[in-house]
């Protein structure tokens, strides 16, 4: 499975495509899961900015509230996403919270303090 991204759209190997509202920061392919990380914008709280899609370009969900180990803001957006040495997806927010998560489903499994 491959796909390409350009600015705010992805494109699958089966020719199907996505548009978001904002660029597509990082994408990471697991087995048939796609995981997307949209750029948040400055001065707009777009905390909700994680998406997964399967390989074929179905939804499958969005990040939901999670609890910030930091009260200083609400402005808390996603920054990066990778798979950590136990193949677990870690998305990292801007208030110092990584976010396990189930790839298929985007449940929390279980967060920690980054800083």
């Amino acid at each position: 499975m491959s796909f390409k991204t350009h600015q705010n759209k992805i494109t699958l190997n089966n020719g199907y495509s996505i548009d978001f509202e904002y660029p597509i920061k990082e994408a990471l392919l697991l087995e048939d899961v796609i995981i997307i990380l949209i750029e948040a914008p400055p001065k707009i709280i777009y905390n909700h900015n994680v998406f997964a899609i399967s390989s074929t370009g179905d939804f499958l969900w969005r990040i939901g509230e999670v609890q910030l180990y930091y009260w200083g803001s609400n402005n808390c957006p996603y920054i990066g996403v990778e798979l950590n040495n136990n193949n677990e997806v870690v998305l990292f927010n801007w208030c110092d919270t990584a976010v396990i998560i189930q790839p298929e489903t985007g449940a929390v499994i279980r967060t920690y303090q980054t800083k």
